[in-house]
């Protein structure tokens, strides 16, 4: 149950279909898992060769890195046996 809690409904940002937010396939890196996703493709995203730079894109990682807090918030609730 706790591995289940790491999941989101909205799943990663460009690939929803991929819903754990801790580990799961990178943009960047075709090739293998990456921890974060979510969190690491988009900073790659914005401080990357034809990143723009703009605030909106810093707000993305913001809110993907509030996502995964939540996540793990939800499952030290498992844990303690809050939420089942």
């Amino acid at each position: 149950m706790a591995e289940r809690a790491f999941t989101d409904a909205d799943g990663l940002p460009g690939s929803p279909w991929y819903k754990h937010l801790v580990y799961g396939p990178s943009k960047i890196n075709k090739y293998g898992t990456t921890a974060f996703p979510g969190i690491s493709d988009l900073v790659a995203l914005v401080t990357g060769d034809e990143a723009n730079h703009s605030g909106d894109g810093w707000a993305d990682v913001q809110h993907q890195i509030w996502r995964v807090s939540r996540a793990i918030s939800r499952v030290a609730l498992v844990i303690h046996g809050e939420l089942s």
